[in-house]
C-alpha cells in the first residue's frame, strides 16, 4: 500500500513539474512575442559615479527584451555563449569614463561613456599611486615638440654648478615616463578646442592633434619624484631635456652622469674651450 502510495506522489510530482515548465515555457513565448527577443545587454554591476573609471567589476550582461533596449545600449550576439568572449568585450570598454551618474542594473549605452579626453579632465588618465606632473619645455628640450599623449619618454636634467662652463653637469633624471598631455591635449584622439577669431568675432574649432603651440608637457610619476621635479624647475639655469623612446622598449640603462670636463679634457686643466663646444 505504501509502495502504491509513494508510486503515485512521485507520478504527480512530475506531472506537475511538467506543468509548470510548460507554463514557464508559454510565459517565455508569449513575453518574446509580446516584448522580442532577448538580448545580452551590458549592464552597471555596480553604482558608477560620474567621472568614474570603468572597471571589470562594474560591468556584466543580462538578458533583456529586446523591446526594452535603450537606444545606443551596447549589448553582444545574442547567439554567443562563450562566456571568455564576453568577458573580453566587456574588456573593450575598462578605462572608459562615466560621463553621467549610472544605477546598478541601469544598461551601459555610449551616450552614458567616453573616452578621456578634454572633456573628461586629466584625473582619470592618473593610475591609482601616480601623480602629474608638468614641466616646462621648448622646441629642443621638447624633443621639436614632436611629443604626444601615450608616450614615453625619458628625463635628463642639466645643473649648472657654479664656476663656469667646465662645472656644469647632465645626469638622467628618470626613464620610461609615461606622457599624459601636451598642453591642452590628453588623448591621442583628435581633441579640440573653440576659440574666438579676433577679426571676425565669430567662434573657430581649432583641433589639437597637431598642436605644437604647448610649451608645457604633463607626466605621469610616483609621488616622491614630484618634489625633486617641483625643485629643479625652480633651480635657476637648470633645465630638463625630454628623450623620447619607443614605446614598446621598457629597459632602464644605468647612465652616469656627465660632465662637460668628462667630454672635454681641456676644460679640466682650464684651458680654452674648443669653439663651437
Amino acid at each position: 500500500m505504501n509502495n502504491k502510495a509513494l508510486l503515485i506522489s512521485i507520478v504527480m510530482a512530475v506531472t506537475a513539474v511538467m506543468l509548470v515548465q510548460g507554463y514557464v515555457q508559454k510565459v517565455e513565448e508569449d513575453a518574446r512575442k509580446k516584448f522580442g527577443t532577448q538580448f545580452l545587454v551590458m549592464v552597471a554591476k555596480q553604482d558608477i559615479k560620474e567621472m568614474d573609471t570603468i572597471t571589470e567589476k562594474n560591468l556584466e550582461y543580462r538578458a533583456i527584451p529586446k523591446n526594452f533596449l535603450e537606444p545606443g545600449a551596447i549589448y553582444a550576439d545574442p547567439r554567443e555563449k562563450d562566456e571568455e568572449a564576453r568577458g573580453k568585450d566587456i574588456r573593450r570598454f575598462v578605462g572608459t569614463i562615466a560621463v553621467v551618474p549610472i544605477r546598478k542594473g541601469e544598461q551601459i549605452s555610449f551616450s552614458k561613456i567616453t573616452e578621456p579626453s578634454v572633456r573628461t579632465g586629466l584625473s582619470p588618465q592618473v593610475a591609482p599611486g601616480r601623480r602629474a606632473i608638468s614641466i616646462s619645455v621648448t622646441e629642443v628640450t621638447g624633443v621639436a615638440k614632436l611629443v604626444k599623449p601615450g608616450d614615453r619618454v625619458d628625463l635628463v636634467g642639466v645643473f649648472d654648478l657654479g664656476g663656469g662652463r667646465e662645472n656644469r653637469i647632465a645626469k638622467m633624471l628618470l626613464q620610461d615616463v609615461v606622457v599624459l598631455a601636451v598642453g591642452k591635449s590628453v588623448t591621442n584622439n583628435p581633441s579640440r578646442t573653440v576659440e574666438l577669431d579676433p577679426i571676425s568675432g565669430k567662434e573657430k574649432v581649432r583641433s589639437l592633434a597637431e598642436d605644437v603651440a604647448f610649451n608645457t608637457v604633463t607626466l605621469e610619476v610616483e609621488p616622491s619624484q614630484v618634489p625633486a621635479l617641483a625643485l629643479i624647475q625652480g633651480g635657476g639655469d637648470t633645465q630638463i631635456y625630454l628623450s623620447l623612446r619607443n614605446n614598446d622598449d621598457s629597459d632602464r640603462i644605468n647612465a652616469a652622469p656627465v660632465a662637460l670636463r668628462d667630454l672635454v679634457p681641456e676644460a679640466a686643466r682650464g684651458g680654452r674651450l674648443p669653439a663651437g663646444r
